[in-house]
This record gives structure tokens, sequence and C-alpha cells, in this order.
């Protein structure tokens, strides 16, 4: 392996995750080869030289509680023959991969320094975040959800989660009573004091996706007058194709003159 290269690029990628906290790069065991890890309590990345395919390759995890990664799922591959590569070759790889993890800071950065626009009365504060923390005090193996969104997306896609993470979790976790109690209130208390976002989440995002008939039925012997009242509206919506409302013509008006006519001479 060519350390030169190997070093140049974990330098240049820790210059970047440096400044998201995380810690400095030091050496683990990866069966592929040489490789180096830098983490937070809930993320890792990874450079590995890849030595039978002659590649370097950027990878991230999660970390668990004890500070374990868990499976690494590849980033970035790039191909390197250190008896035919130069210089620029290794800084192009350092590149791309410092690009790769600023990448998803810098989006999540945007997303969360945007400032919510409140119309009308509108003014609760509690947001999709919130609402997905308190579902990982529910379901514990959420959390490892979230963290992947943040990874790979930098943010965390809620409507997507919703339909493809929450729904299933709920219908997995059924046959518990007290677990399908506990998220009946919450999902009741969200939709009560919520931000509107929020409260589409909680009927759009979650209940709708919910597919067996049973478990709403379950969920909503526990459902809080609020939700109650509007849910039983929201589950006629499934499958229909809702078009946005036109907008309405506006009527030519022709401005007459507001000059005073001239008098005739």
């Amino acid at each position: 392996m060519d350390i030169a290269a190997f070093n140049y690029i974990r330098d240049e990628l820790y210059s970047e995750l440096q400044k998201q906290n995380f810690c400095e790069p030091y050496e683990y065991e990866d069966e592929k080869g040489p490789a180096i890890m830098c983490r937070t309590d809930v993320v890792a990345y990874s450079v590995c030289y890849y030595k039978d395919k002659k590649s370097f390759i950027l990878q991230s995890t999660n970390v668990n509680e004890r500070g374990e990664p868990g499976t690494w799922r590849q980033l970035s591959q790039w191909y390197y023959d250190e008896k035919t590569a130069i210089r620029e070759d290794y800084e192009s790889i350092a590149n791309d991969f410092v690009e790769v993890v600023r990448g998803p800071q810098s989006i999540a950065f945007v997303q969360n320094t945007k400032k919510r626009k409140k119309t009308g009365d509108d003014e609760n504060n509690i947001d999709p975040l919130f609402f997905f923390n308190r579902l990982a005090n529910i379901f514990p193996e959420f959390k490892d959800a979230m963290n992947e969104e943040r990874i790979v997306f930098g943010q965390i896609r809620y409507a997507t989660v919703c339909k493809n993470v929450v729904a299933p979790l709920i219908e997995n976790n059924a046959s518990d009573a007290e677990t399908m109690k506990k998220t009946a209130e919450l999902l009741s208390y969200m939709y009560k004091d919520g931000d509107a976002d929020t409260r589409c989440l909680v009927t759009a995002g979650v209940l709708n996706n919910v597919k067996d008939e049973a478990v709403v039925a379950s969920l909503t012997e526990n459902f809080g007058k609020e939700l109650s009242k509007v849910y039983k509206y929201s589950r006629k919506l499934i499958g229909k194709n809702i078009k946005p409302e036109k907008v309405k013509k506006k009527q030519k008006v022709v401005a007459s003159s507001l000059e005073t006519p001239k008098a005739k001479r």
C-alpha cells in the first residue's frame, strides 16, 4: 500500500471531520485491508485500502451505545494502483471523500437553521424531530434508522421514514398491548400539540400507512378526542388522488384613462 497516499487522504478527511466534532482518526481491523476510523457517539466514517480491488473506499456506519461500529456502508470507491498512480490521483480521491462527508453536513446545517414561518395560530413548537425522538423512546431500534438517514442524506426524510419505517414498526409490535397504548397516546399528543408538519406526519405519514385494520382499531381505542375526530376522515383519503385546488383565473380589467378629457377648442 502507498503509505504517503493513505496518510494524505486520512489527514484531508480529518481536517473536515474535525469541524463536525469527530474524534481523531485511529486504526482498526478491517478484513478488506488497512483502515482508519473517525467517529462521534452515533456515527463513524472510515477510509480503507481494499487490497484485492486496489481501491480506496470511504465507508460509514452507526455507532452503538458501547462505541462500537455496526455494518459498514460504502459511500465512495476509487481505483488506485500504487505502481502507476501519481500524486494528483490520491489528491483527487481525498477531495472526493471530503466532499462526500461535507455534503450531508452542509445540507443538515441549512435544514436546521431555516426559520419556520408561522401563519395564523399555527405556533406550536413541537416539530417532526421532537416527534421522532419520542418515537425512539418507544422503539429503541428506531434510533438506527434516524442515524442512517443522517449519514446517507444529511437529514431525516420524515415522510419517507414514516411510511417505510414507522408504520411497519407499529404493525410488527401490534401484539404488545402496552406498546400500542403508548404509541396511540404519543400520536394523540403529537397531533394535539404539534405543528402543521407534525400533524400531517401523524395522520398521512404514519397512520394512513398502517395497512392492517386490526392494528388501526387497536390504536384508535386510545386516541385523544382531537385525533379521533379527524382521523376517521383522514383514513378515507387513502389511495385517492388528491388534485391541487385550481387557481381561479383573474378577470381582465381594462383600465380607463385617469386623465380628464381635454376640452375641445
